[in-house]
This record gives C-alpha cells, structure tokens and sequence, in this order.
C-alpha cells in the first residue's frame, strides 16, 4: 500500500512541475516576443528621427504646424463628441421623465375610476 501511495505522490508532483514549466515556458515566449516587438518599434523611431533629421527647418516648421492642427481638430471633435453625448443623456432623462408623468397620471385617473366604482357598488 505504501508504494502505491508514493507512486500517487510522484505522479502529483511530475503534473505540477510539469504546469511549472508549461508557465515558465510561456514567459519566456511571451518575454522574447515582446522583447522583438519592442525591437522592432525602437527601430521604426530611430528610422522615423533620422528622417525628420533630414528635412529642411521649413519641412520640419511645416510638418510642426500640421501636426498643431491636427491636435487641436482632435480636441474640437472630442469637446464635440461630449456636447453631443450630453445633449443625447438630456433628451433619454426628458423622455424618461415624460413617461414617468404619464404613468403617474394614469394611475391617478385609474384610481379615481376605481374609487367611483367602490362608491357607486356602496349605495347600492
């Protein structure tokens, strides 16, 4: 019996290690990928800064000035972008609202015509 035991033990122990490295295994992967991915993009950005190092003052003045309208047409289509998302969430809290008015009325003439009844079903 006591081998048997052990025996169970060894197998436990063979699936563990073997999730172990399994995990290590795909850290190592993952490392080196990311460490070519980052590779990679560090050498598109010393590629992209030796370009912008041969243009001219008046190339690199023009692309700055470009690069400025396209900031400043992004914040002006994100401040637009929440104006309208604020003006959306007004208009579902009115219609919300409307409704909630028109079930409140609903319920009052509902429970006139219910009192009626009861009133009417008393004299009788």
């Amino acid at each position: 019996m006591e081998n048997y035991r052990n025996a169970e033990g060894s197998s436990a122990g063979g699936s563990t290690g073997g999730a172990i490295g399994g995990a290590l295994g795909g850290a190592l992967i993952s490392g080196v990928v990311g460490g070519l991915f980052a590779k990679g993009e560090a050498k598109k950005g010393r590629e992209l800064q030796k370009e912008l190092e041969k243009l001219s003052l008046a190339q690199q003045k023009q692309l700055e000035e470009r690069l400025q309208d396209v900031k400043a047409e992004t914040e002006r289509q994100s401040l637009v972008y929440q104006f309208l998302a604020v003006q959306n969430n007004n208009e579902m809290l009115n219609k919300i609202q409307s409704k909630r008015y028109t079930s409140y009325i609903v319920l009052g003439v509902g429970v006139t015509i219910l009192a009626l009844v009861v009133l009417k079903l008393a004299k009788k």
